[in-house]
């Protein structure tokens, strides 16, 4: 049977002792749990940390080439737009809208423009005025420009670029270098009757040499 004893101090009532053979406490078991919960939170701890780390796998057996669709060679950018291009591709886009067969030759407009220094819409401005673009020609003369054509005489080419090269240096050194540097100095030789018509010429060919900037 379990005694209970009282123990004072001071006449103050302290506690309620069990007076028995076994410790209050079991002492090693306490140890025991503590060691446990301690142990469980530790490995939980280690393992939230692993599952959260982000891992890298190397691959076994694989070869990867990273970025493998880039230029293997470094590509200079340019700021600069080659004038040529545009150029051509004003008079292109030009003729084009009038279903003209001179639109693939803008290249070659360009071209002999830089070689003889002229305007590069000079040509193809006058082409329209004489021949709509070169669609009213005469048969086989390849001659948008109606250069050389007065009466019964008409001047041919061979073909088109053949015509832009012939009337690109003609306006050059039978023109330009004389001093005839506008479109209504150019018709005073270029087409003289115009002159009486109230320089029709000079005007259709100064408008459409509008349209190409």
């Amino acid at each position: 049977m379990t005694n209970w004893k009282i123990y004072s101090y001071y006449g103050c009532t302290n506690f309620l002792q069990m007076d028995n053979h076994r410790p209050q406490f079991n002492v090693w078991f306490l140890i025991g749990w503590y060691g446990t919960t301690v142990t469980s939170l530790v490995f939980a701890s280690l393992l939230t940390i692993y599952i959260s780390t982000a891992k890298v796998v190397k691959p076994v057996g694989q070869s990867f080439r990273l970025y493998a669709a880039l230029p293997q060679t470094n590509t200079q950018v340019s700021d600069e737009i080659e004038k040529t291009d545009a150029r051509a591709k004003i008079i292109e886009n030009f003729l084009t809208g009038y279903k003209s067969p001179l639109a693939k030759y803008s290249n070659n407009f360009v071209e002999i423009a830089d070689k003889y220094n002229l305007d590069y819409r000079l040509l193809p401005a006058i082409a329209m005025q004489e021949s709509n673009g070169g669609r009213k020609v005469i048969n086989d003369s390849f001659n948008p420009f109606g250069y050389g054509i007065y009466g019964s005489m008409k001047l041919k080419f061979n073909s088109w670029d053949e015509a832009i090269e012939r009337v690109g240096r003609a306006l050059r050194e039978d023109y330009l270098n004389m001093g005839l540097t506008t479109p209504e100095k150019i018709m005073a030789k270029y087409t003289p009757p115009s002159l009486e018509k109230g320089g029709v010429w000079a005007k259709g060919v100064s408008s459409f040499m509008l349209k190409l900037r």
